[in-house]
Parts: C-alpha cells; structure tokens; sequence
C-alpha cells in the first residue's frame, strides 16, 4: 500500500476514535438551582433510609436512589417517571416509566443530569493514553530490528 493511503487510514481512525470519545460525554447530578422546577427534566432522588423502608413496597427493598423523569414537583412531593432504581448494595433495577409518588419528606438529595467537560476531559485522556499504548505495543517503533542471526564465519 502506498503511504500516503497508510497515513489517510490513520487519520480516519484517529477521528474515528476521538469522535467516539467525544459523543460519550461524561454526565453527572448536579443540585438544581435554589427555587427552580424540575419537571421535565431526567433528575435522581436520594433516598432517606426512612424514604427506602416507606417506599419498599412501590420500588423493592433496601433503595439508595430512584433515577426517572420528573412529571410533577410540587409541595408534598415528586412524580416519577422512573427509569431506574439503586439498591445500596449496588444493585440497579431498571424501570419502563411507570410513575411513582415519592414524598419529598423521603429525599435527602435531589440532582439534574448535567453534561460534565471535566469528567468528559478526563476521560478522553485516559482513553487517548490507552490506544497510544496499545499501538506502540502492537506496532512498536518500527524500526525493524533484524537481529543478530547465526552467522556462519570465525569469531572476531
């Protein structure tokens, strides 16, 4: 193959890949602004340890946070739609949307999915490090390196 084709290669994969990157950007919960609505918005509830044994029978046993779309926040609480719910074990439940009532007496915590450009930043690094390793493991230098060999003349 020519090089110039090699190089072209190259290139289109090293976008390829940055691209990739880039398109996985890292997303974290964020409080929302003091006095603003989260309606519409996709949030995450922490939950009280009394907010876990009330809601046992609506979201199963021993919930740390339930993740969802917020339907309706008002005074006595948030409607869910819920996309997931986190046991405190780890453990993660994922839900289709079904609603649920969660008194806001029950949440310690409420957070926003917000994209997040130093966690995204960080990221892209560590991955950028690994492939550069990865080819100059694969790849090497390339500076050939023939090797000694047997030679077949008297000892110098």
């Amino acid at each position: 193959m020519p090089v110039i084709v090699l190089r072209r290669q190259r290139r289109l994969a090293a976008t390829l890949a940055a691209s990739v990157v880039g398109l996985c950007g890292c997303y974290g919960y964020v409080a929302p602004r003091p006095g603003s609505s989260l309606v519409g918005t996709e949030a995450q509830l922490q939950l009280s340890d009394s907010g876990a044994v009330v809601l046992a029978a609506k979201i199963g046993p021993s919930a740390e946070s339930i993740t969802g779309r917020i339907v309706t926040d008002s005074a006595p609480g948030y409607v869910v739609s819920v996309a997931s719910v986190r046991q405190r074990d780890g453990g993660e439940t994922l839900w289709h949307g079904e609603h649920v009532l969660v008194d806001r007496a029950l949440v310690v915590d409420a957070g926003t999915r917000r994209f997040s450009p130093s966690r995204t930043a960080f990221f892209s690094g560590v991955v950028s490090v690994g492939l550069l390793a990865a080819r100059q493991a694969f790849l090497g230098r390339g500076s050939g390196g023939g090797g000694g060999g047997i030679s077949g003349g008297q000892p110098r």
